[in-house]
């Protein structure tokens, strides 16, 4: 925070000490009765001159420099630069509305290097004459209002200097502004000096200009599609109409880039700006710390600009510029409120309040300084002005993406616990549902494999078939957000695709029976015994299609075909169809039905039910395999879906048996601690480990496993996660503290995609998810007992 402190100390700096031209101002010569003296002044290339002192006035004349020799005038003395305001010279009461012209004569030295002048605007316009030539002019002057024509610009040009006397004629005009006279002097200097100053003034108004509009179209496209922050969009305006300003005042760049466009344009859109840049200004404080700044203050200041801007664009000239002095005195008042504002936010450890107050005390100081220069009271150097403006804009920037940045580390931060929530309550009642589902599983495989009656074969693998589809149903619907960010994992092994599906027709045909329909299976026959594939995608493909027909079907039925599309020595392609003559899809629906949550229509959702999730999944599986599906229905006749997809056709065509193999008694004898909570799960996984002659312990938790762990020998650990007292991952990583160095292999209900990485850090050697298959279950067991034991022994 010290860097800000440090700008606004060196800003002082240039404040107070960084004008030459105003310390040595009163050394530089001034005009006496309409002479200056020049014979002992050197022009010096840091330095121009202002043409200061007693000019010579003659006011309601408009005397041309030919006229000057032609005849007698007695000549009064004025000092220049200063307005017409209302005061008695000679016979003449001077005022703003009137003309004027102003002589000097400049006496030379005779060495005097090539010399340029640079004439400022007056108000409103001018011709300047140098020894009887022209030298540049703004607008048109006139003696009345129809003959004069307005125009601002600061002009600088070259002077041929061929003798020792410069005779200097000026003639001003005013019948519009309610200001006339000039305000700043004429310079002169040695030429490439005042020409590259005339370089660097546009430059910097250019600069500025330039630099303010795009940060305000960038704030501006921020706000647009962004988080609509109303502190972003107000300083966007200011910035913009403050752009403006960089150009449309001062030294009035815009007008020499676009020279016709109408004086009172421009006059109108240098005041309007005006206003709403304050405006904007006050609405960016308000927004910024809105319990700091009372909208009192708002109303007011958005009163005051809105009667201004209407004064400007409906009333003349002389009308609303009179506003300029009331306006000025009432920023000042504003920004004295607004620094208290800043001052009370710093107080209140608002956020990017010590900024605030920095860069709002460079603006304060700056816009000071110009409205003090203004009224004729002050005048800055160049590079105040630009490092002022340019630190101003620079702080704000950073304070406003220092919020920006932070509102969307809180929305994030906010995101994350949402996440993090969601994701435990994933976690927890995939837990609860799974646990069950273990059981159901679980006891039918053993019953599988326990040799049951023929009559009861083909029900326990429907059994089994129907349990195993509910639970990739479960896995999907619980963690919804994996399938749809595309993170889902396919298992592609060698399957039975007739067999799937026929088991998938049998599992369905109970509901078809139901409503009193059929459902139909047809396959080619030149279809391989298997495939390679993920059996379970599959499986959950085709039993959404046929599920979502059997329901929105009455009469007639269901058919599921299997056609060869096209095949090889190694790879097949089938189109998969489910046609039913239901109640069809009406055409403008067809494209929905595929979205989250929907169906073709709510008196539908009321009549059939469910959630509109089947299809949705089904579509996002497919496309996650490169593969479309396609739909033609015609409403009130039926739906056909259908999508083909291609296979690499297995080496292996020789059915693999559903058993373990009775070689498989290498576990005999072995000692595993089981760490489950669930009663359930404890007599399902005990009947097959003592399939396996496997001598089983039961810990219910994890704290019991840590006792039984530390005082017994046990060749695998099988620990579940999720229990009381002691979870399995805090027990896992206290068993490893202790030096164990048993292989635990964790048994999981979740489906969360970090469970893995969790049961790794831990210090646990491998995880199995339930409901598991017995196959699989064997398999780790045995790896891990093995791998211990190989270690164990060196080998």
């Amino acid at each position: 925070m010290r860097a800000p402190y440090l700008i606004c100390f060196l800003l002082l700096w240039i404040l107070s000490f960084g004008n030459p031209n105003t310390l040595q101002a009163a050394e530089q010569p001034k005009a006496q009765k309409g002479v200056l003296d020049l014979r002992d002044w050197e022009f010096q290339k840091s330095q121009p001159l202002e043409l200061t002192g007693e000019w010579e006035f003659y006011w309601e004349r408009l005397i041309y420099p030919n006229e000057f020799d032609s005849s007698k005038i007695d000549p009064i003395y004025r000092p220049f630069p200063k307005l017409w305001k209302k005061e008695i010279i000679g016979n003449d009461t001077i005022g703003p509305d009137g003309f004027a012209t102003h002589r000097l004569r400049v006496v030379l030295n005779s060495v005097t290097p090539e010399l340029a002048v640079s004439v400022p605007h007056f108000y409103s316009a001018y011709m300047l004459y140098i020894n009887g030539e022209f030298i540049s002019a703004n607008g048109q002057v006139g003696k009345s209002e129809t003959t004069t024509y307005p125009h601002w610009e600061l002009i600088t040009r070259d002077l041929k200097v061929t003798n020792d006397t410069l005779d200097i004629v000026l003639q001003i005009a005013n019948f519009d502004h309610s200001r006339g006279g000039a305000v700043e002097p004429i310079t002169l200097g040695e030429k490439v000096m005042m020409q590259t100053q005339k370089r660097r003034q546009e430059a910097n108004d250019l600069i500025m200009a330039a630099s303010l509009f795009f940060v305000g179209l960038f704030f501006m496209v921020l706000f647009s599609y962004g988080r609509h922050e109303m502190p972003i969009f107000f300083y966007a305006l200011f910035c913009l109409f403050y752009s403006y300003r960089a150009i449309g005042s001062g030294n009035y760049t815009f007008h020499s880039l676009v020279p016709t466009l109408p004086w009172i344009v421009t006059l109108k859109l240098e005041y309007i700006t005006m206003y709403l840049s304050a405006l904007s200004f006050s609405f960016y404080s308000y927004h910024l710390y809105r319990k700091e700044t009372s909208k009192l203050f708002l109303y007011f200041t958005s009163l005051f600009c809105g009667v201004s801007i209407l004064v400007t664009l409906f009333l003349p000239v002389k009308v609303f510029t009179q506003l300029a002095a009331p306006f000025s005195v009432y920023v000042m008042f504003s920004f004295v409120y607004l620094f208290g504002t800043y001052v009370m936010a710093v107080v209140r450890k608002r956020e990017g309040s010590k900024l605030s107050l920095v860069s709002s005390t460079i603006l304060f100081i700056v816009l000071g300084s110009t409205i003090l220069e203004y009224f004729g009271y002050f005048k800055s150097s160049l590079l105040f002005y630009f490092f002022g403006y340019q630190q101003f804009f620079f702080i704000q920037s950073i304070i406003l993406f220092y919020k920006y940045n932070r509102k969307i580390e809180v929305a994030k931060e906010k995101a994350e616990a949402a996440a993090k929530s969601q994701s435990d309550f994933l976690s927890m009642i995939s837990h609860e549902i799974r646990t069950p589902l273990n059981a159901v599983i679980g006891l039918t495989n053993y019953l599988i494999g326990d040799e049951p009656k023929k009559e009861h074969v083909d029900d326990l693998k429907t059994l089994k078939f129907s349990a195993e589809h509910l639970h990739v149903l479960i896995n999907d619907v619980l963690d919804y957000s994996k399938l749809d960010a595309g993170k889902i994992e396919f298992e592609y092994l060698d399957t039975n695709i007739v067999e799937v599906c026929h088991n998938i027709v049998k599992a369905q045909e109970p509901k078809a029976r139901e409503k009193g329909i059929y459902l139909n299976f047809i396959s080619d026959e030149g279809i391989p015994k298997f495939v390679v594939c993920d059996g379970l995608r599959m499986s959950q493909i085709l039993t959404n299609l046929i599920g979502n027909a059997i329901k929105f079907t009455n009469e007639g039925g269901v058919t599921l075909s299997l056609q060869v599309i096209m095949q090889t020595k190694m790879r097949i392609s089938i189109k998969f169809t489910v046609e039913d003559s239901g109640i069809g899809i009406p055409k403008d629906k067809q494209t929905k039905i595929f979205d989250s949550f929907s169906q073709a229509s709510t008196s539908t959702t009321r009549e059939y039910g469910g959630t509109g999730l089947g299809l949705s999944i089904t579509k996002r599986i497919l496309d996650l395999q490169n593969t479309k599906i396609n739909l033609f229905s015609i409403e009130g006749q039926g739906s056909r879906f259908y999508f083909t997809q291609t296979f690499e056709i297995s080496e292996n065509q020789e059915r693999v048996t559903e058993t373990i193999s009775e070689d498989k008694n290498q576990l005999e004898g072995k000692k595993i601690l089981l760490v489950e909570d669930n009663p359930v799960n404890v007599m399902v996984a005990k009947k097959f480990l003592s399939r396996w002659d496997i001598d089983v312990d039961v810990a219910e938790n994890g704290r019991e496993a840590l006792e039984k762990g530390s005082t017994e020998y046990y060749d695998l650990l099988l620990m579940d996660l999720q229990m009381p007292v002691m979870d399995g991952y805090t027990a896992a990583r206290e068993l490893r503290k202790g030096g164990l160095k048993t292989p635990i292999l964790a048994l999981t209900a979740s489906v969360m995609l970090d469970v893995g990485d969790k049961v790794y850090e831990c210090g646990m050697n491998d995880f199995i998810t339930k409901p598991f298959e017995p196959e699989d279950l064997y398999n780790k067991i045995r790896n891990h007992i093995e791998q211990s034991e190989a270690e164990m022994s060196g080998t």
